[in-house]
């Protein structure tokens, strides 16, 4: 029992490591947020591991213990909801609401992971142990085997869809009509730069971007036309890449736009450093947040440019 109980910890703990990597380019994980991640992926491994031998025992009560869990981890991802929030106030480019929910979501879930992963670590060896009379050091290898790849299993269901899977990205010029008119591709007025020294930094550091949805597909630009998805696309190249701009510049917050000619979207912006494949692959990785998802079905049997069914 003790030996598979602590197995049943480890893997819930890995499953969450697992996932750290992807959180570590979203938003700060290190060091004080890393540690309460782990402190909460251990309390939530051991509710799952005990659980087992607790039903074993037809102890039914224990039950309980997994909604008390279940309230605690509601209540972390309402204290991570209201951190970021507070923090809005501080950024040169804002999250929005839309990102700082998804955020405080994947920090519930992921507790719940560890508390499957564990749960079937340790069923599992009960099972094969007493059903099928294996012995117990067989019993706690396979186990761990079954442990470690529903951990790469759930990491993969639960991965969310990123720019790339629904649009293309590509850089364009940045330029001025009338002077003083930005212009991003072919789309104009996007702003009024009045300043000359403010246009000029504009040519010399900004990097235009569009990015144009797959397969001329309605569904795909109705995702990145969402307004929560167009500013967590301008945060990720933020957090990501830096922004050439100080707290008294708003003129140079970068700004997505529609396109309409090809329902793209256009932002001009500028980036610590001119690194433009860097920009693209930053655009790419960006996750699809869930509420810019399922809008316009309505428009699935039509084409950009095309208004007949298909």
């Amino acid at each position: 029992m003790d030996k598979v109980f602590f197995i049943g910890i480890i893997i819930g703990i890995m499953t969450r490591l697992i996932m750290l990597n992807l959180d570590k380019k979203q938003y700060p994980t290190q060091p004080n947020v890393l540690i309460s991640q782990l402190v909460l992926a251990f309390v939530a491994s051991s509710l799952g591991a005990l659980l087992v031998p607790a039903l074993i025992e037809r102890s039914y009560t224990s039950i309980t213990f997994l909604s008390l869990a279940g309230e605690q981890f509601r209540q972390v991802r309402e204290n991570r909801r209201d951190t970021l929030t507070e923090l809005e106030k501080k950024q040169l480019v804002k999250r929005g609401n839309a990102f700082i929910e998804e955020i405080a979501k994947t920090y519930e879930v992921r507790n719940y992971m560890c508390i499957i992963t564990s749960f079937a670590t340790v069923g599992f060896y009960y099972l094969i142990t007493s059903e099928f009379n294996i012995s117990q050091n067989i019993g706690l290898i396979i186990s761990t085997v079954v442990g470690v790849l529903l951990a790469f299993i759930l990491k993969r269901i639960i991965r969310r869809d990123s720019i790339g899977d629904i649009a293309d990205v590509r850089i364009v010029d940045i330029s001025f009509e009338n002077e003083c008119i930005l212009k991003v591709g072919d789309l104009s007025g996007i702003t009024n730069v009045g300043l000359k020294k403010d246009r000029d930094r504009f040519l010399k550091h900004g990097v235009g971007i569009e990015i144009i949805p797959k397969d001329k597909s309605y569904i795909n630009a109705s995702i990145i036309q969402n307004p929560g998805q167009r500013q967590t696309i301008a945060y990720n190249l933020y957090s990501r890449l830096g922004i050439y701009r100080q707290k008294n510049e708003p003129i140079f917050t970068p700004l997505p736009r529609r396109n309409p000619k090809n329902e793209s979207i256009v932002i001009a912006y500028l980036p610590m450093e001119k690194d433009e494949q860097a920009i693209i692959n930053v655009i790419k990785s960006c996750p699809i947040i869930s509420s810019a998802k399922g809008k316009n079905l309505a428009l699935k049997n039509y084409l950009i440019g095309r208004k007949e069914g298909i």
